[in-house]
């Protein structure tokens, strides 16, 4: 969700625009997001009525997704380190489609952009592609290299939070939205995303159902179906991963991951009546272990078996935006080494997605012992400007504030301690009856 998304014949934005309080009042009402449904004819192969312009300017936001935080910064730190700012170039994609879809896109921007540089008078004529993709850019990328040889022209791949082996958090969409804030409607948003083939690209592929004997299998269609969802997009989407896993082995030497950890983050699932239940852990021999991750994709589904990561304690929708993803993608550019933070401490940080306005809003920090090592900072977004300082105390064992936001829309939450960069999380405050 990474890309603005534009109704082609008006040019009217139907995501990521300025006005961050389109997100409370389209969660709220629904009427704004029906325009981002995917039709019947565009799962065709009719695409076109909406196309995607640039990548995120402005922070965006959906229910149990989270946020996703602008990519100015990474932007402009790629370039800053690139032998010229001709040589970066973006590319957006419609997020609702296919990763195949989305990865014939990326073919003919790459073959363009390849071309062009070798002619340039900065570039070389021997010069090959470096891939830097967030979450599902991750997956689209990798079907670039792998089903449509674009392994060849790529010297490097650099992913953050990519969910290899997919998200409970997927599933948990398709089901029926128990856990999901009462002031969003649950049906509109479990109808938004059974529509999105994008969205079944993201499933998980490891064993993560829980089944009532104590036993863990893999997701099927049929699951799916009993959640709402469409067995037929499902079904492709597995159909596709399987199909890429088995082709994966020497297009993908050139990968170098960024993988969130620390955040709380559902691992496995159970099914019940239409409903996914999620869990914050996944089976380790008799026991259940919790491996957290990015609050979004849990650590080992964000990188291939075999691969050794650079583990960033952050949320998925900030790791774009945290200076130490903008360091390590330009250490990878230049081939120079990059130190390990000084003082560095991991930390995680609960904030629930969606709030109501002036109500208590319980924000938790693990992993921390000393309540004073913190500090916590509470911005609203939309005016940039910081509101609160609140103090963490110890409360059942955990460390915790409440925070009240003062009005309906969208603000960020930022916690640090240590050398990393700050941990930080959306939350949408929206208004009460």
């Amino acid at each position: 969700m990474g890309s603005e998304l534009v109704e082609s014949a008006t040019g009217r934005v139907l995501w990521g625009g300025s006005d961050l309080r389109w997100y409370g009042s389209a969660w709220a009402s629904g009427g704004s997001l029906s325009a981002l449904h995917v039709t019947d004819e565009e799962r065709a192969g009719a695409t076109g009525r909406i196309r995607a312009t640039r990548l995120l300017r402005f922070p965006a936001f959906a229910p149990v997704l989270r946020g996703f935080e602008p990519y100015t910064k990474l932007l402009a730190g790629t370039r800053r380190v690139a032998a010229h700012p001709d040589a970066v170039r973006e590319f957006a994609y419609d997020w609702r489609l296919s990763t195949e879809h989305a990865a014939a896109g990326l073919a003919e921007t790459a073959d363009d952009h390849l071309r062009a540089w070798r002619a340039h008078p900065h570039g070389s004529r021997d010069a090959r592609l470096t891939l830097v993709a967030h979450s599902m850019g991750g997956l689209v990328a990798r079907f670039f290299m792998t089903a449509l040889g674009g392994a060849r022209d790529v010297r490097t791949l650099i992913t953050l939070g990519t969910p290899f082996h997919g998200s409970v958090q997927a599933a948990g969409l398709l089901g029926s939205g128990r856990g999901t804030p009462l002031p969003l409607p649950r049906r509109r948003l479990r109808a938004l995303a059974r529509t999105l083939p994008g969205l079944y690209e993201l499933l998980p592929g490891y064993r993560c159902v829980e089944e009532p004997a104590g036993d863990f299998r893999h997701l099927t269609p049929a699951d799916v179906e009993s959640l709402g969802g469409d067995r037929e997009l499902a079904q492709q989407s597995l159909d596709r991963r399987e199909k890429l896993n088995k082709s994966d082995a020497g297009t993908l030497p050139q990968l170098r991951a960024v993988v969130g950890v620390g955040q709380r983050t559902p691992q496995s699932l159970t099914l019940a009546d239409g409903t996914a239940e999620l869990r914050e852990y996944v089976p380790d021999g008799d026991t259940r272990l919790d491996r957290r991750g990015d609050g979004t994709v849990y650590r080992e589904a964000a990188t291939p078996a075999g691969l050794h990561p650079f583990y960033l304690p952050q949320s998925h929708g900030a790791l774009a935006r945290s200076e130490e993803a903008v360091a390590f993608t330009g250490s990878v550019l230049t081939e120079r080494p990059l130190g390990p933070p000084l003082g560095a401490t991991e930390l995680g940080l609960y904030v629930p997605d969606v709030t109501t306005a002036r109500e208590p809003c319980p924000v938790e920090v693990d992993l921390v012992d000393n309540p004073i090592a913190v500090e916590l900072q509470v911005f609203d977004v939309s005016e940039n400007l910081e509101i609160d300082r609140p103090r963490l105390s110890r409360r059942d064992g955990r460390l915790r504030a409440d925070v009240r936001l003062p009005w309906p829309g969208l603000y960020r939450v930022e916690a640090k301690c240590g050398g990393f960069s700050p941990v930080t999380q959306l939350v949408l405050a929206v208004a009460g009856d």
